[in-house]
């Protein structure tokens, strides 16, 4: 499986429905695990060199055949050419943390972290002028904004833009209000909610959140509607995703709820300012770029807080801590918990930032490494 000259296999990345699919370059080389470090040894540097190229992403897979199992492992050609330097020899020796194995985790990282940057990148200039559209629309109480006048968009850029657009609404109608809201959410999926690991703006938006009403004894909630067959049309690596953006949540102080009703699968997304107003923010399997709009009619905002009362008191992952909830929404997502808290454990402690860097500038890794972390630290046996 070792590459010899410039020859590398392609990898092709599909999305389901939010993300529209790439391709990468991938590098095979033969390599040997051994005390926490998989040691990848290079007989042509030169060829390399050539493969890992600035202007091209690629992967370096290292390929350990001597375990008793065939373990892959994984770098994104940025960190690899930085490594690179410091072998300048023909037999160049490359280091990388056991923590970077290929599985579930990891594949789930990179599928929507590239598919994402790569979407972003192509609509970098596009994006920057329909900016002007966004901030026409903010201070209007409610809109409506059609994807026909964006058509050029990738998918990616669509929703970058409309999520950007319903994070500012939100927090625009927010003013006022003693008490954090009541969020709903319309993210089913590990594709749908990766933005929230990803996209700059999100993170920004959960710690202004977080700020806003620091030192409020009421505690803010969002609640998700994931019915049973979202999470069987899932493969684990998708519902990995789900589950850390949901422990982002709940890592900045938002108590999440999970209702498993399908009917619940058409309510728009919305922050409830119980007894004042329903702030609709809507981006999530939509045809429009976004939806928003600001309710303020009492028997309508009654109508809100009826849907996340009933949706709440039969929430799957219902307890009372953040540790208990996420426990059982690993289980209900069907996420072997000590599994998955080793391995957030272990990919937190050599960082993200090693295993692949993006390269769009509206991308960041600091929500991912954060949930990473959180969910590193809780007890795998709780």
């Amino acid at each position: 499986m070792s590459a010899t000259g410039d020859v590398a296999d392609w990898w092709e990345l599909a999305g389901r429905n939010v993300l529209d699919g790439t391709t990468t370059a991938v590098q095979f080389h033969p390599a040997a695990a051994g005390d926490g470090t998989v040691r990848i040894t290079v007989d042509d540097t030169g060829a390399l060199r050539r493969f890992l190229r600035p202007a091209r992403r690629g992967l370096l897979v290292a390929v350990d055949e001597q375990a008793t199992e065939m373990k892959l492992y994984v770098v994104d050609s940025w960190n690899a050419r930085r490594a690179l330097v410091s072998y300048p020899s023909p037999e160049a020796m490359l280091a990388l943390p056991a923590a970077h194995e290929l599985d579930d985790l990891t594949y789930g990282i990179l599928w929507s972290l590239i598919q994402l940057d790569d979407g972003l990148l192509a609509d970098d200039q596009a994006l920057e002028e329909e900016r002007r559209v966004m901030d026409a629309c903010l201070p209007l109480p409610r809109s409506a904004v059609s994807r026909e006048t964006c058509r050029e968009l990738t998918a990616v850029g669509a929703g970058w833009l409309g999520s950007a657009f319903c994070a500012q609404h939100v927090q625009r109608r927010l003013d006022g209000a003693s008490e954090p809201p009541v969020f709903w959410t319309r993210e089913q999926t590990g594709e749908q909610a990766a933005a929230w690991l990803f996209f700059q703006h999100k993170l920004a938006y959960l710690r202004s959140l977080a700020d806003r009403f620091a030192g409020v004894p009421v505690v803010m909630s969002r609640t998700f509607c994931i019915p049973e067959n979202e999470v069987v049309r899932s493969g684990r690596y998708e519902r990995i995703l789900l589950f850390l953006a949901i422990a982002l949540m709940e890592l900045y102080g938002i108590r999440i709820q999970v209702t498993v009703r399908p009917e619940y699968s058409s309510v728009d997304g919305f922050a409830l300012v119980t007894g004042q107003r329903a702030v609709v923010a809507n981006w999530v399997r939509t045809e429009a770029l976004w939806r928003a709009d600001t309710i303020t009619a009492r028997s309508d905002v009654r109508a809100y807080q009826e849907i996340v009362n009933d949706a709440s008191s039969a929430s799957v992952v219902d307890g009372p801590s953040p540790v208990s909830r996420l426990r059982a929404l690993s289980g209900y997502l069907e996420i072997d918990w000590r599994w998955l808290v080793r391995r957030c454990r272990s990919l937190s402690a050599s960082g993200v930032g090693g295993l692949a860097r993006p390269r769009s500038r509206l991308i960041t890794l600091d929500a991912l490494d954060q949930a990473l972390h959180f969910v590193g630290t809780l007890p795998p046996d709780s």
